[in-house]
């Protein structure tokens, strides 16, 4: 962990804008603001990606069955944990002990695996609202889970309250709040640059935080909230057996 201050964020972003001192345009309160939407933003685009660095996970136990009044059995993300931006895995634990990932599909094929009369072990999960999600088949027994999401940070209030900048992944927020004074100056051919400067500053944060180095390569980011394809763009479709 490489940590940076509010205070030494602020000021870096003071000085790459050249405002130092300018203090009744640009004031505290302001960029304060601007620093903490900058940091909730990386996370979640960086998370996107597929770096898994700001993930949490939460544990609990999926009931036997359909939910009353659903083809599938609803899982409550938000009873589970608070203050969640978005869900990107979801584990059960099987029968044999073995913890297994399941696939993520999307909404519109919630009832494509022959409702609440059509039990088995889990296959897959989608998401609906901002923590509602439906695991289909229904569970033909409980199963413990573990639930992977992307919390809320905490925003940072006191000038000695920490950013983790692993890296100089701090630069990107500092960039992305100079492009905010800038648009908000309208300073175009400034702003120009430094748009070059802050897209330069994130292809190298990503080249790095999603290397594998084991694997020898990087992984492929990829936005869970779509479908999941294979090949030239076909739809993985249930397994033979879950449709009417």
């Amino acid at each position: 962990m490489r940590t940076v201050t509010l205070a030494q964020l602020r000021q870096d972003a003071q000085n790459q804008a050249d405002i130092a001192g300018l203090t009744q345009r640009h004031g505290v309160t302001l960029l304060n603001r601007y620093i903490n939407q900058g940091i909730q933003r990386f996370r979640e685009r960086l998370s996107g990606e597929g770096a898994r660095h700001f993930l949490a996970v939460a544990t609990g136990t999926i009931a036997v069955g359909a939910t009353p009044g659903f083809p599938f059995r609803q899982l409550d993300a938000g009873a589970v944990a608070s203050g969640i931006v978005r869900v990107y895995g979801l584990d059960i634990k099987t029968a044999g002990g073995e913890w297994k990932r399941l696939e993520h599909t999307t909404f519109e094929d919630r009832a494509s695996y022959g409702g609440p009369i059509s039990i088995g072990e889990p296959g897959v999960w989608a998401e609906y609202q901002t923590t509602k999600l439906a695991v289909l088949p229904c569970p033909d027994r409980s199963y413990d889970y573990l639930l992977w999401y992307l919390p809320v940070a905490n925003d940072l209030a006191a000038d000695a309250d920490t950013f983790d900048g692993v890296a100089g992944w701090e630069d990107y927020v500092v960039w992305d709040v100079v492009l905010r004074m800038m648009v908000r100056d309208q300073f175009p051919g400034p702003y120009q640059i430094a748009v070059s400067f802050k897209d330069e500053v994130w292809r190298d944060i990503v080249r790095s935080a999603t290397k594998v180095t084991t694997a020898g390569g990087a992984t492929l980011g990829r936005d869970s909230m779509g479908n999941r394809m294979v090949g030239r763009g076909h739809r993985i479709l249930p397994p033979r057996g879950y449709g009417p």
